[in-house]
């Protein structure tokens, strides 16, 4: 009744070509973050990581002097992004920019490849069995990092990203180190804790930066806030 004799303005919502271009911007900084972080850590495969070598004197099991590097140590850097990616825009776009990710780095294999500039793939990248298990242990790390972030979202704030990140990160630990060209013993367990270890550090150390782009990467009406 009150509303009589005002003429209403019907609310257009955006077409399905606008959203699909919006939804393309969005993706531009998580997948070119993801991208840069995979190519930091395996540009620094090789170098060793001597500041870790106390942990022998604690458990000769947990020495990771022939295996531990700054590569290995950069790489949960992965998570930290999904869930600065899964907080602003939801676990939808996140995934889909883990996705397009892979797809990023599969294309410029392939084309490195095909241009010569890769001449073995074996020698200069990994054996094809180390790669195939590294991307699948690294896609389930990512999986249960952005289904762990949506499911814990909220208040408190930290809970999300931390869980996130350790559960991400030790799935794809696991995952990778129990693939069955290695022998599950004593040197595996040790291997594992430390990894843990690492996963839980990042996790941990990763909560500062969360915290202070709290009021630059707010969440996107219709997501709860982490």
């Amino acid at each position: 009744m009150l509303d009589r004799g005002i003429d209403r303005v019907p609310v257009s919502r955006p077409g399905m070509v606008s959203r699909f271009v919006t939804a393309l911007v969005r993706l531009i900084l998580p997948v070119v973050a993801l991208c840069s972080a995979f190519l930091a850590a395996f540009c620094l495969r090789d170098e060793p990581a001597p500041e870790f070598g106390f942990l022998a004197s604690i458990d000769p099991l947990l020495d990771p002097s022939d295996w531990l590097n700054w590569g290995i140590l950069l790489l949960p850097l992965v998570f930290f992004i999904l869930n600065l990616t899964s907080r602003r825009y939801g676990a939808a776009l996140a995934l889909t920019a883990a996705l397009l990710a892979w797809l990023f780095i599969g294309g410029a294999v392939v084309w490195g490849l095909r241009e010569g500039l890769i001449a073995d793939f074996e020698r200069q990248i990994a054996p094809y069995a180390l790669a195939a298990s590294f991307v699948g242990a690294m896609a389930l790390g990512q999986l249960v990092n952005i289904l762990f972030f949506d499911w814990l979202r909220g208040i408190p704030w930290w809970k999300a990203p931390f869980l996130a990140a350790f559960l991400g990160g030790t799935a794809f630990a696991v995952a990778f180190n129990t693939r069955p060209a290695l022998v599950w013993d004593a040197q595996l367990g040790g291997r594992l804790l430390v990894e843990a270890a690492i996963q839980f550090s990042w996790a941990l150390a990763q909560l500062l930066p969360t915290y202070l782009l709290r009021r630059t990467v707010r969440p996107l009406p219709g997501f709860g806030g982490a």
